[in-house]
């Protein structure tokens, strides 16, 4: 099960950014969309020239092109933390604890032993899961910090951010009862309910 739970979570992610990318795309008709489309192309092109030695640019135009990327995301950025805590709190709790991809994988979140599933419980165990503080304190540095201060900080956030997954996989994979940080925070565990359908039979 604990292949399956890693799969499914990676559905979801790939549910979020098909569902934020088409909101970004519907919201700003494609102008933000077309801005950071043409600054990929030029990070791409320079990036390109500069492994194959063709390159002249320097080290601070390139940062300064990648910021202007950054920067062109925020409406995206915006977008796909309020998408994730809408599937992966609201959708999951109205599904009573299934989201798209744990449906496919007939996967369940559960109350743990005595616990209760509310709305509230499902946003926390939301906020764990897909990193949204650290997603969150990125998107703000990036609104209100100078480019050289988010690069500072932005790096250090992203570490913050691997290490947090990390812990989680790493409890899901060495623990028996595979229940991940967000499920020991929240008091949750996943199961499955094509084996909990063959038990009722």
């Amino acid at each position: 099960m604990k292949v399956k739970r890693i799969v499914a979570f990676c559905l979801d992610l790939f549910f979020v950014y098909i569902i934020s990318s088409f909101i970004f795309i519907l919201i700003f008709s494609n102008s933000k969309a077309t801005e950071y489309e043409k600054l990929l192309n030029e990070y791409s092109d320079i990036v390109l020239k500069s492994t194959s030695g063709s390159s002249d640019i320097d080290e601070e135009e390139l940062l300064d092109i990648t910021y202007e990327m950054q920067v062109a995301t925020k409406p995206l950025l915006i977008i796909r933390i309020g998408v994730l805590i809408l599937y992966f709190g609201v959708l999951a709790y109205l599904l009573k604890g299934q989201t798209l991809g744990k449906k496919i994988l007939k996967l369940q979140v559960v109350p743990n032993k005595g616990s209760t599933l509310n709305p509230g419980l499902f946003i926390l165990r939301s906020v764990i899961i897909t990193n949204l503080v650290f997603e969150t304190i990125s998107l703000i540095l990036l609104i209100y910090c100078s480019k050289n201060t988010y690069f500072e900080y932005n790096s250090l956030i992203a570490n913050l951010g691997d290490l947090l997954y990390i812990i989680i996989i790493g409890c899901i994979i060495l623990r028996d009862d595979e229940r991940g940080l967000h499920d020991l925070i929240c008091n949750t565990k996943v199961i499955s309910t094509k084996k909990q359908s063959e038990n009722s039979l």
